[in-house]
Order: C-alpha cells, then structure tokens, then sequence
C-alpha cells in the first residue's frame, strides 16, 4: 500500500481542486483521497474527463484504494459549506486511523464557513481543536525559511493581550522548538523572536510588551538550554546573516510572519499545523477565483505539501525510534 494522503475539498468552487487535478493527470502525485460530495464536483469532473477514471474508495461499505485512479470518498451532504466542514472532519479521522499518513487541505473561504459555524477562525484552529490541543503551531515552510507566529486569526486589538500572557507566550514557543527538533528532525533548532512593537518598542518608548512579556519569557526558554535570541525589531530580523544563523524566525502576529514570507516563497510554501498528532499542511494561496481557466496556476505549493508531509512523516518515524 502506497503512502496515501488525504485531500479535503475546501472550497468546491475554488482554485484548488483544479489544481489538484491537473497535478493528478500530470502524474506528478497519484497517492491521495479526497473526501467530497460528488455533486459539488461533478461539473469538474466533466470538464476534465474524469468520469471513467473516479475510483469511490468506499464503494459497496469496504475500503478499496486503486493507485491508478482518482480516488474519491464519497458522502452526502446538504450544501456546499457543509461539504467544506464534513471534508475537514473525515479527512482527519482517516489520519487517526493510520489509514492516510496526512492532511493537504484545499483553500476555503472561512467567511463562508462561519455561515454554518459562527466560531470558525481557521483551518489551524480547527485542526487544534478536533484534535483537543490546547496549543499549536502555525509554521510556514519553505526551502529559504521557516516561520511562525505566536498569534493567528485574531484581531489587531486583542494581540497584545494574548502577548502578555507569559505561559501562552511560553508554552507556544516551547511547542514550537519541539516541533523544529521532531518533525523538522533540527538537531538543537535556533530560534530568533521578533518584538511586537516596531524596533521592539525602543526601550519601553513605544510599548513596554517587549520588556514585560517577551524578554522575561526568552530568559525562561533560555534556562531550560532552549536556543532563542530576542526580542529583535521585526523589520529587520529577517535580512541574509540571519537565514545563515537561526532555523526558525517567530513572529508576534500573523501578517509580522506571512507578508514577508510569501515575498520571500512567492506562493510555493506550506503552511504547516504543529504540535497536531497528526501531519496537516496546506498550499499559502486562497481560493483564487480569478485565476480558474488561465494559465497563471502553479502547484507548486500543493506539491511541497505532499513533500513536507513525507518528509515529517519520515521524520516522526525515526525520531520515534531513536
């Protein structure tokens, strides 16, 4: 049996399932599930000439995985936006049972999704959630950089409050140095934390976080032999020196860590959930309805995924071995 990867729908009408057609009639990767309502694809399929090649793993109530074709699970649902929840739901329980080594979620709308479910902030704290965490870990990767910040989809107001909170601060950071050294297989991971104020509030002069909260959390990160330098201004951590000196740069909030890094990986990085018990990545481009029908579609980022996913699940296997 190959290693199978499953593939949630995410939005039907979206970028992504084109684009994980084409990957597929390419044969650049054939190793995967996606989980959907056939109904909401099934323009698709017509459209590429699929039909004769849809193979329903769960056809007659038994698994039946064939590696030569487009592999569906197939359920019903009563709309679309349902079908985008249910895909997330399945696709993880079919990590928890081994039967898929991970998770490449295809982009949704979450303003969509919360139409259905009110407390839904993102594909991050969803899987954080299902999977009862009390802490995890937005990490960005590509083969430059590895990224991630402290908070996620939060308003602008109500970061410095989470900032402050020195067990959260520390526990995510704690979390996220695990990670580096498990899943990333980082042999002692050096990692450099920005401030959140701008020049890291210039000795207390434009905001006393970094001198209240985050320095005291680096100096308890540093007595348990944990590498991390800070607080430095977020606008000039990550120059050339510094790619040769860290593995990780953490940043305070999500746009501080995400505008430079998709510069940097110009949409072909992996947005990578840490600290889950199982492997969840997703492609750091949306929904791209524009895009559908011209020829500016790369996968690249959805190809590294499938490489990341490997390569942790490569990684846990040794590390939990060693």
């Amino acid at each position: 049996m190959p290693k199978i990867v499953a593939i949630t729908i995410g939005d039907p009408k979206g970028i992504g399932i084109h684009i994980l057609i084409n990957t597929w009639k390419k044969n650049k990767n054939k190793n995967f599930i996606l989980f959907t309502d056939l109904k909401f694809i099934n323009k698709i399929i017509e459209k590429y000439n699929l039909k004769n090649k849809i193979n329903i793993v769960n056809s007659d109530n038994k698994f039946n995985y064939h590696k030569n074709k487009f592999n569906i699970y197939k359920y019903k649902c009563g709309s679309s936006i349902e079908n985008t929840i249910e895909s997330l739901k399945l696709a993880n329980k079919f990590c928890k049972k081994k039967i898929c080594i991970g998770i490449i979620t295809l982009p949704l709308r979450k303003d969509l999704v919360r139409k259905l479910d009110k407390n839904f902030l993102g594909q991050t704290e969803f899987f954080q959630k299902i999977n009862n965490k009390k802490i995890s870990n937005m990490i960005l990767y590509h083969k430059k950089i590895i990224v991630s910040p402290i908070t996620t989809h939060i308003e602008i107001k109500k970061i410095s409050k989470n900032v402050s909170d020195t067990k959260y601060l520390y526990n995510k950071i704690y979390s996220l140095y695990k990670c580096l050294e498990v899943d990333f297989n980082i042999n002692n991971p050096k990692v450099a934390i920005s401030g959140l104020n701008p020049h890291s509030g210039e000795n207390g002069e434009i905001g006393i976080e970094e001198i209240k909260y985050i320095t005291p959390t680096i100096k308890k990160l540093r007595n348990k032999k944990i590498y991390v330098d800070g607080p430095i201004s977020a606008d000039s951590i990550l120059i050339e020196k510094n790619f040769k000196k860290y593995d990780c740069f953490v940043f305070m909030y999500h746009d501080q860590a995400l505008i430079p890094f998709k510069f940097i990986s110009q949409f072909t990085g992996v947005n990578y959930t840490g600290n889950l018990d199982i492997i969840r990545t997703s492609p750091d481009h949306g929904t791209g309805y524009d895009l559908i029908g011209t020829n500016n579609i790369s996968n690249k980022s959805f190809l590294n995924c499938f490489n990341l996913i490997i390569k942790i699940h490569t990684n846990r296997i040794m590390n939990d071995k060693s």
